[in-house]
């Protein structure tokens, strides 16, 4: 199995490269008005519309460098698709499929974590869209 690694922040997560539709730069995000923060927008790419997912923010581990040009990974999987921001673009590793969904060793002492396209997908799932809870501060219940 190869995975396609990448890092966020502090770790380095692996995808299946199986998955890895494509790597682009120069490119232009649609911001989504009331979306999580991790949600930075929406990608055009090729008559195909991709959400644009900070990975580190995703996982709480702060936000991706997004200044300048920077590369977005265009992820598709059984008719879900979406697009990642890492801080930086490894390259390709290949493990034996007995290590799948386990932390492995790259190249260079690295520890590369394993992340499925569906693990990202339920992390996005849970995720609160539209305006914050008002608090009871302006409108306290009336009883």
């Amino acid at each position: 199995m190869e995975l396609f690694t990448f890092q966020a922040r502090d770790q380095i997560l692996g995808i299946d490269a199986q998955y890895v539709y494509r790597v682009v730069d120069d490119i232009d995000i649609a911001p989504v008005p009331l979306s999580p923060a991790c949600h930075l927008g929406l990608l055009y790419y090729r008559g195909e519309l991709f959400d644009v997912i900070d990975i580190a923010s995703l996982l709480e581990q702060g936000k991706a460098d997004v200044t300048g040009n920077f590369r977005v990974i265009l992820v598709r999987w059984s008719g879900k698709k979406f697009a990642l921001v890492p801080d930086r673009i490894i390259g390709l590793l290949c493990i034996e499929d007995k290590e799948k969904g386990q932390t492995v060793c790259a190249k260079e002492n690295h520890v590369v974590r394993p992340i499925t396209p569906d693990r990202i997908w339920n992390e996005l799932l849970k995720l609160r869209y539209g305006p914050k809870k008002i608090s009871e501060d302006l409108h306290p219940r009336v009883g």
